[in-house]
Formats: structure tokens, C-alpha cells, sequence
């Protein structure tokens, strides 16, 4: 019976690719899964119509080449910061802000004495709620980008390796951050993708995994 829906959904399932393709903004993520006891990837691609999702062996942007080719020239692309994204063609990135709070979050908690991380998590929660209470027009994107700089330019020798290497990697993606602020469509987070491969994790939390490729 599976086999034959499957077969039956190949139409739809190739309609929706170029869909996401197109779209001005597109949501992504990808979660591990087991299939037929090996580690394999199930990769996301959403819009607020339409989900794409697909399997591969690999992790990395060749798993995205096999079905988007071309990139995704047109779009924003909303993600984490998994380096695979940012090697694609596209219109822009705007990186997960959930992901980031619970990254600083993390190590303010490792060393509550410094309070870098606070001053960073009071930015970023300050930008979600302009963006919520604000109307768009009236959002000031240059005092959320200088009080980032301000951050980014302070000396973080003194506080654990960790604090360092988010510091590098926020002024690597420094432009991606407040993408959501100056573009209405855009959302401060990849939450969307998430609750779209929530699906996949619960078949692999009740059986454990997919029995084969098919």
C-alpha cells in the first residue's frame, strides 16, 4: 500500500520542488535518521505553502545539488548556521535566532560572571520584539547593527574557548542576523522547518528507523 501511494504522489512531490525553488522565502533544516540501520539525512524545504523533503547519504551541499541544482537564486534562505547553506546560491540568508539565544544561553550559563552573553541575548530578544510591536517601516536596523559591532569588537580572551568561537562565527554571519528586520517576509527563525521534519522524528522515536531506501 505504501508503495503504491508512493508512486502515486510522484507528480505532486515533483510540482512542489520548483514551488520552493521560486519562492522569495524558504525555510531549511535537516535531522539525522537512521535507514536500515545507517545514518542517513533527511533534509527540509518550506514555505508557508509548501514542504519539500528528501533523503541523502551525505550532509553536505551535494545532498542540495542533487535536487535544487541551480541554488536558490531568488530566495532568502532561512537556516541555521550549517556551513552547507551558505555555500548555495542565493538571494540572502537570515540565520535562526531560536538557535543562537540557546547557543548564548548555554554559555551564560557556563560563566555567569562575564556578561556578554546577556548584553548579546538583550540585542537579539530587543530585535524579535521590534519586529513584533513595531510597524516595519519604523524599524531602526542601523542601532541593532551598531550595538552588534560594539559586541563583536570586544576582547573575549579572558572567558572560555567557546565564547570565542561564537564570537568569529556571529562576525563570519554578521550581515545574516537582522535580515528579518528589513524584509517583512522574512521570520527571525527556522522554527517553520523544524515543525516540518517533527514527523520524521517521531517515526524514528516509535520504530527507530526507515527499513529501507524505498
Amino acid at each position: 500500500i505504501l508503495n503504491r501511494m508512493r508512486k502515486k504522489a510522484e507528480p505532486a512531490y515533483q510540482a512542489i520542488r520548483p514551488k520552493i525553488e521560486k519562492s522569495p522565502v524558504v525555510d531549511a533544516d535537516e535531522t539525522g535518521s537512521k535507514v536500515n540501520g545507517e545514518l542517513q539525512w533527511m533534509w527540509t524545504f518550506q514555505n508557508k505553502l509548501v514542504t519539500y523533503i528528501f533523503r541523502d547519504p551525505s550532509r553536505g551541499k551535494a545532498a542540495i545539488d542533487k535536487h535544487f541544482p541551480d541554488g536558490f537564486p531568488s530566495s532568502i534562505l532561512v537556516t541555521d548556521r550549517h556551513a552547507s547553506y551558505f555555500n548555495l546560491q542565493t538571494a540572502g540568508h537570515q540565520i535562526c535566532l531560536a538557535h543562537l539565544l540557546r547557543n548564548l544561553t548555554f554559555l551564560d550559563e557556563l560563566d555567569p560572571e562575564q556578561d556578554w552573553t546577556k548584553r548579546m541575548l538583550n540585542l537579539l530578544r530587543d530585535g524579535i520584539q521590534q519586529r513584533k510591536h513595531t510597524a516595519f517601516n519604523c524599524a531602526d536596523y542601523q542601532h541593532f547593527k551598531d550595538r552588534f559591532d560594539n559586541l563583536m569588537q570586544e576582547d573575549l580572551n579572558e572567558c572560555d574557548q567557546k565564547f570565542q568561537t561564537l564570537q568569529k562565527s556571529l562576525v563570519k554571519h554578521q550581515n545574516h542576523l537582522f535580515t528579518f528586520l528589513q524584509n517583512p517576509d522574512v521570520p527571525p527563525d527556522n522554527n517553520a522547518s523544524e515543525r516540518t521534519i517533527r514527523p520524521l522524528k517521531v517515526k524514528q522515536k516509535v520504530s527507530g528507523m526507515f527499513q529501507s531506501d524505498e
